[in-house]
């Protein structure tokens, strides 16, 4: 089946077959990114939301758990549980903020610490490897594309046209 889409508003409307349109192929390789990330740190016994956390954590020091719901795309209550589980392997630890009584702070503990740190030599020789064969312009170029539609999105979702 082939459905039709159009490039640019005003041109004539292309055929266009469906696993070659944006939005499924950008499902597809966000399921795919999380399965080979999920592969990676699945046997340091974390998900890949829960290797963000740390990450995350450890770059933000003092972060709070409402900080980091649109960081790890999820809501309060999806960082509270990613919390619960790090917190119960002792990875992580939840202080009262300094400034609001009321909040809470995310300290990473030393195995924390360094599953950040060996997270983050993950990350960049993950990112190497799924990069590999883009030029530095064609990566820049992807990065700017994938904000744009990005942008675009929450723009629909606001209700603007």
């Amino acid at each position: 089946m082939v459905a039709a889409q159009r490039s640019v508003p005003g041109e004539p409307v292309r055929l266009v077959e469906p696993r070659q349109r944006v939005g499924r192929l950008l499902m597809g390789v966000a399921r795919e990114l999380r399965t080979f990330v999920d592969r990676q740190v699945q046997p340091l016994g974390l998900t890949m939301q829960q290797a963000e956390l740390l990450v995350w954590t450890h770059r933000q020091r003092g972060a709070t758990p409402t900080q980091l719901t649109e960081l790890l795309l999820t809501d309060d209550a999806g960082v509270s549980r990613l919390v619960d589980r790090l917190e119960a392997k002792g990875h992580i630890t939840r202080t009262i903020h300094e400034q609001d009584r009321r909040s809470r702070e995310l300290r990473l503990t030393p195995s924390g610490n360094a599953l950040a740190t060996r997270l983050m030599r993950f990350t960049a020789r993950g990112n190497e490897k799924i990069l590999a064969g883009l030029s530095p312009q064609e990566r820049a170029q992807l990065r700017r594309l994938l904000l744009r539609v990005s942008v675009n999105l929450r723009r629909i979702q606001l209700g603007s046209p």
